[in-house]
């Protein structure tokens, strides 16, 4: 890929594929409200605030409706915009007024149109009408942006893959710098300012952020923090002895990877190294189940059974893993309640878990996408006990 980002063409081909699933379903055009479905049929990425952007698709045209302060970036060649309609701001504009007209320029506002909500979702304060009280037409909610997100293209592939490339240098970074008496709030902050700096001082111009987050975040619990699964308490210091479960994450092209890992400050116990164990091996067995129409919840049903074999069912806190993508939460799951088969192109975080009172939390995560045969990591940091232990 000779730039970080999808090519316009893409984002032509994903409008076609939109308009002709709805035209299928007797609709006569799309309005999309949530902003990374936006992006996903546009490349318009934008902040998302009160002020409520909103884009109108039909078989011949791609219209969008934006506050001022979005008006010049909305104008670049890249995103496939045909017709801007602009207000100054919320609450002083009328923009779902605006996207009534639109609609109307659009030959769709008294036919049927497809909306991923009715209406701008009631984000940081916005208060507004629904679509379907402005229009003579029908609205009907359908997903069809996050189906056709689901399966990823060979463009996504690589930006992920990319991504995953900067997430193994930054827990490289983090592993080298964690060492007693620090704190985990401080030390990320140390991690993401260096491997953010090398990974923008190695693509240059080529990449852009999209977001306000760091290129490369990171985060990290120890001790016995670890032992409660979403823990944000980064502030106790690190001890000999602890347990680490960490998150790296990374970001190019505006789509995310996710890299973890469950580490040792010193030599660890006999408890700790045995629940490892053990999650290392459901991992694995997560990982080789995966691959083009198998069941979803087959995967973790395999994994449940090297829980019970262990007999360490009571350790299990959540399923086994996500699909991941422009967010890092996506459809499907891994989970013995979802239910359909795997695909070619689906990516996931592969994380199965053990939180063991009074040892700690115990959790690697890979990001994977399946093939007709199997699955690929894309995240290539050392799974290897012995590889993870800093040396105090």
């Amino acid at each position: 890929m000779r730039e970080l980002s999808i090519p316009r063409q893409e984002y032509e081909q994903r409008q076609e594929d939109l308009i002709e699933q709805a035209n299928a379903d007797g609709y006569d055009g799309v309005v999309l409200f949530d902003s990374m479905s936006i992006e996903y049929i546009s490349g318009l990425f934008h902040l998302p605030t009160e002020r409520p952007l909103v884009l109108g698709v039909t078989a011949d045209e791609t219209h969008v409706v934006v506050p001022k302060l979005e008006q010049d970036h909305v104008e670049r060649h890249d995103f496939t915009i045909d017709k801007t309609y602009s207000y100054f701001d919320y609450p002083q504009g009328e923009p779902l007024q605006l996207v009534a007209e639109m609609c109307a320029e659009l030959g769709i506002n008294d036919q049927t149109i497809a909306v991923d909500s009715d209406g701008s979702p009631p984000r940081n304060g916005y208060q507004g009408p629904s679509l379907s009280e402005l229009i003579s037409g029908t609205v009907g909610c359908e997903e069809y942006v996050t189906d056709m997100r689901e399966v990823k293209s060979e463009n996504e592939v690589e930006l992920i893959q990319e991504a995953s490339m900067w997430a193994n240098l930054g827990h490289q970074i983090l592993q080298d710098k964690i060492a007693t008496g620090k704190r985990p709030i401080t030390l990320c902050s140390e991690v993401e300012a260096e491997a953010s700096a090398r990974m923008l001082d190695t693509l240059g111009d080529t990449y852009e952020m999209r977001t306000g987050d760091s290129p490369i975040s990171c985060s990290f619990t120890t001790g016995e923090v670890t032992y409660r699964p979403h823990s944000v308490n980064m502030a106790n210091r690190i001890n000999k002895g602890d347990n680490i479960v960490t998150i790296v994450k990374a970001s190019v092209g505006g789509y995310q990877t996710e890299l973890e890992r469950t580490m040792f400050v010193g030599e660890p116990d006999d408890k700790q190294r045995k629940f490892f164990k053990i999650m290392r091996e459901a991992q694995q067995t997560a990982i080789d189940t995966l691959a083009d129409g198998v069941p979803y919840a087959r995967v973790e049903e395999a994994v449940l059974n090297v829980y019970e074999d262990h007999n360490v069912m009571e350790y299990n806190h959540h399923h086994i893993g996500h699909n991941i993508g422009m967010d890092f939460h996506e459809r499907p799951f891994l989970d013995v309640g979802y239910d359909g088969t795997l695909r070619a192109g689906e990516l996931y975080t592969v994380e199965p878990a053990l939180f063991v009172p009074d040892v700690g939390g115990f959790r690697h995560s890979d990001t994977v996408v399946v093939h007709n045969d199997g699955a690929e990591r894309l995240t290539h940091y050392s799974r290897d006990l012995e590889d993870l232990i800093i040396q105090v």
